[in-house]
Parts: structure tokens; C-alpha cells; sequence
């Protein structure tokens, strides 16, 4: 028996990854990729044709038309993940819905609430943990290679604009979201990041100060161009945090342990440049990677970290033709099939609301002079609060109804 799935938004990020990975997934048997929807009737229409499903404008006639949908793939923008994965918790199946997980965490909750209420689960995709370079560091990390860990790192450029003449800066402004396809930075490739961070440190996060600032004068550019978040962690490692779009792009990942360290200045990249304490001095220690080409497709089979002895992380895609890349979404989409086939947790699931409270966390310290959150959040913070009133604005109706 196979899972079978259905996907929800046939935009860029379901076109670029999520369809072709559902796609060679079912090809070779791993599941039965049943429908998909899209509100844009020809982009509907033009992707089933495409992938030889049928397709709906409407989730309800999908599902009523095929009640033998076990789980479904959600690939929307973030202001409708917690409409849509509430919905379709409420027809009684498994869900994913794509990062962050939602805009807030009362619209977490109503995932999960929803999810309980109908005994499915639900899970996050989440994908840069997923892929094979992150796959070996966790387990180096995991496998106490480099020791206690004691700091974690994550800078990072996105799509990088010059300063104008004039430098001024202002924090968050109303409305706090533009609730277009994506939230802001620390909410975009933030879920990634602090996601990554958490998993570094192997623990989880206490406290976190941060900023935010709009540096654009631009009245059009809604969301923050730099934000800035220190990160204090249960075990005791400190994590930071920065991302911007202005100035020079700085690179930098660095995982620093009593015993070793990583510094990456290309995390995209195959190289783990990993060095170990080996007797009194620091080394570079080998790491091998074993490829192949299948259909064209440059693929990893295995990574090889000469210690001693060997850790070897083996791609369990490795017969397919999905690159680096796509292994964290297969990686995804098999974790919701093996969810709905089995009615087990998914495997990363809640570790996607702690993103977002972590995203939060960053806003809510922001808004008060960087005065420190403790976490986790007990209460709503001010600034879901702005941007649950924003959202009623939006859309003329509650955060919370669907």
C-alpha cells in the first residue's frame, strides 16, 4: 500500500521543487500523487496536464472527488497556511504545510488544535535540515565530533541593494505585514536559520534579544531590509543571528564546539569544512562525497568524514534523479507520506511552531529596545497583536476564521 497525496498551490515554489520531487517520488513507486489545486484555473489546468493528474480550482471538489486523499501538500503563500491546514485538518486529513509554518502562533495553534480535533498530524516543510551537507553536520554534531557545543553563527545576505545617500533606519511600521506571498525576513529565510541554529546548539532556546530595522525609504518596501538576534540556548551556547539586504553580502555559517569547529563561508556548497582538536593542535579532517549521474541528474550517494572512526551519511534517494537540493524536499514530502501510511509523528512537525516563536521572539524584542523574551511565549506578544489587527484589515475578517 501507498500514501496517497494531493497538492495545494501550483505556484513558483510548488513549479521549482515540490511538483517535479512528488512526481519522481511516484514514478518510482515511493507514493500515488492523486490531484492538485490552484485558485488560477489555466495554472491548474496547465500543471495537471503536465504531470497527468486532475486538477481543481476548489479544495472541497477535490476532496469530495477523491476521498481516497490521505494527506495533503500545501504550498501557498504564509498568510493562508493556517486557513488552508486547518481546512484541510477538518476533512480529516494529514497535513504539510510549507515554512514558516504560520504568521503567528495562535495561527500554529490552529493547525495543530485542528489536526488533534481530527486525529491527523500535521507537519512543516521545512527542507535546508533535510539536505545531505545538514543531514552529516547535525549527525557530526549529534555523534559529539566537535565536543560541546558552545556558539552557532548564521549570517546571511538576501538579494543584496545598496545604502541610499542618505542612511536612516526606523524599526516596525504599520502595517506590519504587505500579506503578500512571503512574511519578513526573519520570518522568510529566518525559519530556515533559526531553525538550523536550534538543531546546531542541540537545545533549546531560553532567551532571545534582537532588532529589526526598515533602512528603505521606499514606501512600497513593507518588511525589514536587517535584523539581529542574540540567542541564549538551555545547554548554554549562544546563538546569533543576522540576515540583511543592504550593503556588502556577508556569508558566514560557523558551529564552534570544546572540540572541533565548522566554518562555512559557502553553506550551499558541498564542502564541510570541518577541523578537530587531534592532540594539542586544530586539523583539517577529509570529508569525501560519492556521486553519480542518473538521467542527467548529478547525484549524491554518499558523504564520507574521514575521523576516525568513519561517519558516512548515505542519501536514501540515491537511486533517484534528485539533486542536493530536492533531497530535503523529498525528504519532506516522504515524511507526510510515511505520516499518513503509518498514522506515526511526522518528523519535524512542532520543531516548525518553534521557529515561528523564535521569529517572534526577535519582533516582540525588537519592538521593546531589545529588551530580552524569554521563552517559550506564554502570552500573545504585542506585535501578533499588530499584526492580527493588520490581517483583520486585509482581509476583513479574523486571523482566526476560515
Amino acid at each position: 500500500m501507498k500514501a496517497k497525496l494531493a497538492i495545494v498551490g501550483c505556484g513558483n515554489p510548488a513549479q521549482k521543487w515540490h511538483l517535479p520531487t512528488l512526481h519522481i517520488l511516484a514514478k518510482h513507486g515511493e507514493l500515488d500523487f492523486v490531484a492538485l489545486c490552484d485558485l488560477n484555473e489555466p495554472l491548474a489546468k496547465q500543471t495537471g496536464e503536465t504531470y497527468g493528474v486532475p486538477w481543481y480550482t476548489s479544495i472541497e471538489e477535490m476532496l469530495d472527488k477523491h476521498p481516497d486523499i490521505m494527506a495533503v501538500d500545501v504550498v501557498v503563500g504564509d498568510p493562508y497556511h493556517h486557513v488552508l491546514g486547518s481546512a484541510i485538518a477538518e476533512h480529516g486529513k494529514h497535513v504539510m504545510v510549507e515554512k514558516p509554518m504560520a504568521l503567528t502562533l495562535p495561527c500554529c495553534d490552529m493547525i495543530i488544535d485542528a489536526c488533534r480535533r481530527n486525529n491527523v498530524h500535521f507537519e512543516v516543510a521545512e527542507n535546508y535540515f533535510r539536505m545531505p551537507k545538514q543531514r552529516m553536520i547535525i549527525k557530526l554534531i549529534k555523534e559529539g565530533i566537535l565536543g560541546d557545543i558552545v556558539r552557532v553563527y548564521f549570517m546571511e545576505p538576501k538579494r543584496q541593494d545598496p545604502f541610499e545617500p542618505t542612511v536612516t533606519h526606523k524599526g516596525l511600521g504599520r502595517p506590519i505585514s504587505g500579506f503578500g506571498r512571503t512574511s519578513g525576513m526573519c520570518m522568510d529565510m529566518g525559519a530556515h536559520r533559526l531553525s538550523q541554529l536550534r538543531l546546531y546548539a542541540q537545545s533549546e532556546p531560553v532567551q532571545i534579544a534582537g532588532t529589526v530595522r526598515k533602512y528603505r525609504s521606499d514606501p512600497k518596501s513593507i518588511h525589514e531590509d536587517w535584523a539581529h538576534a542574540l540567542i541564549d540556548f538551555e545547554s548554554g551556547a549562544v546563538g546569533i543571528y543576522e540576515t540583511s539586504r543592504l550593503g556588502e553580502a556577508q556569508k558566514y555559517c560557523q558551529i564552534t564546539g570544546t572540540r572541533g569547529n565548522i566554518l562555512d563561508n559557502d553553506y550551499f556548497g558541498p564542502e564541510i569544512p570541518l577541523r578537530m582538536l587531534i592532540g594539542e593542535e586544530m586539523q583539517d579532517i577529509p570529508v569525501e562525497t560519492v556521486r553519480r549521474n542518473i538521467d542527467g541528474v548529478d547525484v549524491l550517494q554518499r558523504i564520507i568524514v574521514h575521523t576516525d572512526p568513519k561517519i558516512v551519511y548515505e542519501n536514501p534517494f540515491r537511486d533517484y534523479p534528485i539533486d542536493d537540493w530536492c533531497v530535503g524536499h523529498a525528504s519532506e514530502i516522504m515524511s507526510l507520506a510515511n505520516t499518513a501510511l503509518n498514522d506515526e509523528p511526522p518528523e519535524y512537525g512542532l520543531g516548525g511552531r518553534k521557529d515561528v516563536e523564535m521569529a517572534m521572539a526577535i519582533y516582540e524584542s525588537s519592538l521593546n529596545n531589545m529588551t530580552p523574551i524569554k521563552l517559550p511565549i506564554k502570552d500573545m506578544t504585542s506585535y501578533e497583536q499588530m499584526l492580527h489587527e493588520d490581517y483583520r484589515k486585509k482581509f476583513s475578517r479574523p486571523i482566526d476564521q476560515f
